[in-house]
């Protein structure tokens, strides 16, 4: 039984690498896309610098926009280091994590809900979390799934079948006497170089049987002691077991509620994103006619620039937890 708890407890630490290593990864690819889209609005405010310099060549705008501009540019480029040094940071974690050389590059790929691992394994998880009826069930389902899956569990199930063993082991010491049986042979091969005469009669041979029953009559109480150790023991890893259970359901239950809010994230922040990139448009134009002022066209920037993150990063935050369910 504790062979039993080793190999769990093996088992489990291969998960938490395996979960730790996939969240790694994708941090990696959400700190590849801030950076993108750090450039992008980086690219947008050195276009809207020329036209500011060009609504004050015309008369329409004082020179305050134009240094309005430049700051948000440096503000940009700030924030374009910032994301590239958190790129490199999530790539030395990762390599560590695969056991590779720190500052070597990673190639990654982009993970969205067409590639085709997620589709042929998830569908179903797709159309089961789409539905609050169905949703409820199938929570359930993964609870029980997970009792009867996950390591931690195993572990503790292990333990209290050894101290089950252990407590009745000393409740039979009461009455259970210790048998030991020892058998012993000798033999005297040769006598060459005695001295005298050979006593008449006398064997070379001698072996020796002894069987030995001992029950102690009085231990000190240890023996009461040593079973009512055992059974508070007992008493503790059930109450373990149980409260470890509890915090499995409560992860798989939270890990679930946490998917189907990423899910649903990923439809509503590109509808956003989108929203977010027309009203930009629209206010930019206005603004090269001068109709609105810099703040609205720094207002919908903004808007935009925060929308297109969550947007580009929505289908991350769905795999990480994805990634938690399995685990959890």
């Amino acid at each position: 039984q504790l062979q039993a708890v080793r190999v769990s407890e093996r088992e489990q630490v291969r998960l938490d690498i395996v979960l730790e290593t996939a969240q790694t990864y994708l941090d990696l690819l959400r700190a590849r896309t801030n950076t993108r889209v750090q450039k992008d609005n980086l690219r947008l405010s050195r276009s809207n610098l020329e036209l500011a310099r060009a609504r004050r060549r015309i008369g329409t705008a004082g020179p305050s926009e134009v240094y309005r501009w430049e700051s948000e540019i440096a503000n940009a480029q700030r924030a374009v280091v910032e994301a590239q040094a958190q790129t490199q940071v999530a790539e030395i974690a990762l390599n560590a994590l695969l056991h590779r050389p720190l500052e070597d590059v990673i190639v990654t790929s982009e993970v969205g809900l067409d590639e085709p691992v997620l589709v042929t394994s998830q569908q179903h998880l797709y159309e089961l979390i789409d539905n609050p009826a169905s949703f409820r069930i199938f929570r359930d389902f993964i609870v029980q799934d997970a009792f009867a899956a996950v390591p931690e569990l195993r572990q503790l199930d292990a333990r209290i079948r050894a101290q089950e063993r252990t407590l009745k082991s000393a409740r039979n010491a009461y009455w259970q006497p210790t048998l030991s049986l020892r058998a012993d042979r000798t033999e005297t091969f040769d006598r060459s170089g005695t001295q005298g005469a050979s006593l008449p009669g006398l064997d070379d041979t001698e072996t020796t049987v002894a069987l030995q029953l001992s029950l102690p009559l009085f231990t000190s109480g240890a023996r009461g002691a040593q079973k009512t150790r055992a059974y508070e023991e007992l008493t503790g890893l059930r109450v373990q077991r149980h409260a470890t259970a509890e915090r499995i359901e409560q992860r798989v239950r939270s890990a679930l509620h946490t998917t189907r809010s990423a899910y649903t994230a990923i439809r509503l922040s590109r509808q956003a994103a989108d929203a977010a990139e027309s009203n930009f448009v629209v206010v930019r134009d206005a603004y090269s006619r001068g109709t609105v002022s810099i703040l609205d066209l720094l207002d919908a920037q903004n808007a935009a620039l925060v929308a297109d993150l969550r947007a580009a990063t929505a289908v991350y935050d769905f795999v990480r937890a994805l990634m938690e369910v399995e685990r959890a």
